[in-house]
């Protein structure tokens, strides 16, 4: 080899193989350790002593029965043993807000600076996860209509609808029609008789009464949408064709009531423009459902969103 760079290329490459990190991740972690520019990980007593705490507080809410995490948290803690991946792990546990679910959009940049350098910036969810979250061949489908859905995405709209409890969905991008009919079937199961709009340009292969499949532009169908909003609320919309957010986020901004959902999947690609139409309006972000299996883990990076979370919060909290 030809020096160091010869080295850490080839060194990035085998570790990538081996692993679900992609190349330009192991490159600037070798890089970084070469330069001796981070330290081991250690957890303090005093972390240690704020872990316990933590985890003790959460366990009693569900009678003392861990998840995998906490029962890996609990495990170093009685053995007190803390090699760097435990450490690593149990402080990113620790600085996770828990008195801080809607958010705006500058102060989640300032929380979530240090996942930049992740392998896919921004979130916790590794390389290989987000390419088998759909499915690792065989799309994810619901009822044999394909979905495309993530894994993640589907137990967050579970746990979304449970709290939410829409009387309007409206989906802009119908597919196949498969993210529709779980939709349905979600509202279902929670006893909600809960109208779903479904737009999109192609026609859609399911045939369903609970379902208004409406063969539009989600544009078009936006503007006319736009002029005279009478959908019962509370109202989930679900962005999902892939249009650019600027030229028509007035046209969504005009529907969306207080306390009601916007969410914009596939939305990493897409955050510059997302802080840039939400900027001077009243959208904060849910960490509750954008961090339940760590931070942005789900299509919806930074964009499951609420308006105005203070009407949004005490309406939540008067049914628990």
């Amino acid at each position: 080899m030809n020096g160091d760079s010869d080295f850490v290329r080839a060194l990035s490459e085998f570790l990538a193989f081996h692993t679900e990190q992609p190349t330009a991740y192991f490159n600037g972690l070798i890089n970084s350790f070469m330069r001796a520019a981070q330290g081991r990980p250690n957890l303090e007593s005093s972390a240690k002593d704020k872990l316990a705490k933590r985890l003790k507080l959460e366990l009693e809410t569900y009678r003392d029965v861990p998840t995998f995490l906490q029962n890996y948290l609990l495990t170093h803690l009685a053995h007190g043993a803390w090699p760097p991946q435990a450490a690593f792990v149990a402080t990113r546990y620790l600085a996770r807000p828990t008195n801080e679910r809607f958010m705006s959009w500058q102060r989640r940049q300032q929380l979530t600076s240090e996942l930049t350098s992740e392998s896919i910036g921004g979130t916790e969810l590794g390389f290989r996860q987000m390419l088998y979250s759909q499915g690792a061949g065989a799309v994810f489908s619901w009822r044999g209509v394909p979905c495309f859905k993530s894994n993640y995405d589907i137990a967050l709209y579970s746990m979304l609808l449970d709290e939410l409890r829409p009387r309007t969905i409206i989906e802009l991008g119908s597919g196949a029609g498969g993210s529709s009919l779980l939709f349905a079937d979600l509202c279902a199961s929670k006893g909600l008789s809960t109208k779903i709009i479904s737009v999109d340009r192609a026609v859609a292969k399911v045939s369903d009464p609970r379902i208004a499949f409406i063969q539009a532009d989600c544009l078009e169908w936006l503007a006319e949408s736009g002029k005279s909003p009478k959908f019962e609320r509370p109202c989930l919309l679900i962005e999902d064709f892939h249009g650019d957010l600027a030229g028509f986020f007035d046209k969504i901004d005009a529907i969306l009531e207080e306390n009601d959902y916007l969410v914009i999947e596939d939305s990493l690609p897409k955050q510059n423009r997302i802080a840039e139409t939400i900027a001077g309006r009243p959208y904060f972000i849910d960490c509750k459902y954008t961090d339940f299996f760590g931070v942005n883990c789900t299509s919806a990076i930074n964009s499951i969103l609420v308006k105005d979370p203070s009407l949004a919060k005490s309406h939540m909290d008067a049914k628990i």
